[in-house]
This record gives C-alpha cells, structure tokens and sequence, in this order.
C-alpha cells in the first residue's frame, strides 16, 4: 500500500505545475550551470571572491576550485589542440599570397641621427 503523502512528495520535487512555479532544484542546477560557465575565463582569485559571495561552505570551495582548475587546464587542452588541427590544415604562403593580391601595404619608415651629446 502506498503511503498517502506519496503525492505531496513528488508535487515537491516537481514544483507547483497549476501556477506554474519551477523545481527548487531547477534554480540550483542553473546557478551551477553558470558558476561553472563563468570560472572558466575567471583567475583563481576572481573564482574565490566570486563562490565566497555565494556563501558556500570553505570544504564545498576548496572541491570547486579544485574541479575548476583540472577543466580549465582540459579545456584551454583542448581548444590549443583544435586549434592547432585547423592551422595545420591552412597553407600559410597561400594565404599571404591571396592577401597581398587583394590589399596594398604602405610602409613609411623614417630615420634620425642621434647627436652625441
């Protein structure tokens, strides 16, 4: 038999559909979602500051910090390594070949003679 309050349970988990109001959950997973968006282009210290305002326990900071600093170093990996792939695949002569026939360069260069003083 189940127990009678089986339906408050999961209207709470699921929030209040008749007015429309989202999962508590719902508010938490998209501050995650951004916190972790945001610290990838963050310094470390920006990273403290930024889950201090939060008020996250120190424990809970340190773990964060931790798993930041380990997907950055993946993710800047990463984006050197595609970026690498697509340079690899241009022909650089080519390119400043293509350029130069299309644009014209001016160059003015101009010279002083330093008095010995």
């Amino acid at each position: 038999m189940a127990p009678e309050n089986e339906n408050e349970d999961s209207s709470e988990l699921k929030g209040n559909e008749k007015s429309g109001e989202k999962p508590w959950w719902s508010e938490v997973m998209k501050e995650m979602t951004l916190t972790g968006l945001a610290t990838i282009f963050m310094t470390e210290d920006s990273v403290r500051s930024y889950l201090k305002d939060k008020k996250l326990p120190k424990e809970l900071v340190g773990l964060v910090l931790e798993s930041i600093g380990k997907k950055k170093d993946d993710f800047y990996g990463l984006l050197a390594k595609e970026f690498g792939r697509v340079l690899a695949k241009i022909d650089i002569s080519q390119e400043i070949t293509k350029f130069m026939e299309k644009h014209k360069i001016n160059v003015q260069i101009s010279f002083e003679r330093k008095d010995a003083e």
